[in-house]
């Protein structure tokens, strides 16, 4: 995921989890699950002010969704597979 800090890298997640479906805001900690079913872009990350780590996506759902259409998600989890499973199948050019 390293990629990210050069482009946007496409990312598949558990889009059916209902922590994901109704995230309205803020950066989303906790559990999710790992059914990869849902493309999502990352294009980027950041650091709240009190230090918690985040994914900055762009999802397709409307700006009516997450934070005008964009959501933060918690980076640097234990889980190798990340947060909904984000970095078990990314995808980017590499020329």
């Amino acid at each position: 995921m390293k990629a990210v800090a050069n482009q946007p890298v496409s990312v598949a997640v558990d889009g059916g989890d209902m922590t994901f479906q109704f995230y309205s805001g803020g950066v989303m900690t906790g559990s999710c699950g790992t059914d990869l079913d849902h493309g999502i872009a990352a294009i980027g990350y950041g650091k709240t002010s009190d230090g918690t780590s985040y994914w900055l996506m762009k999802n397709s759902w409307g700006t009516t969704w997450g934070e005008d259409g964009y959501l933060r998600m918690e980076k640097d989890i234990a889980d190798k597979k990340g947060m909904c499973g984000l970095a078990m199948e990314p995808s980017y050019p590499t020329k």
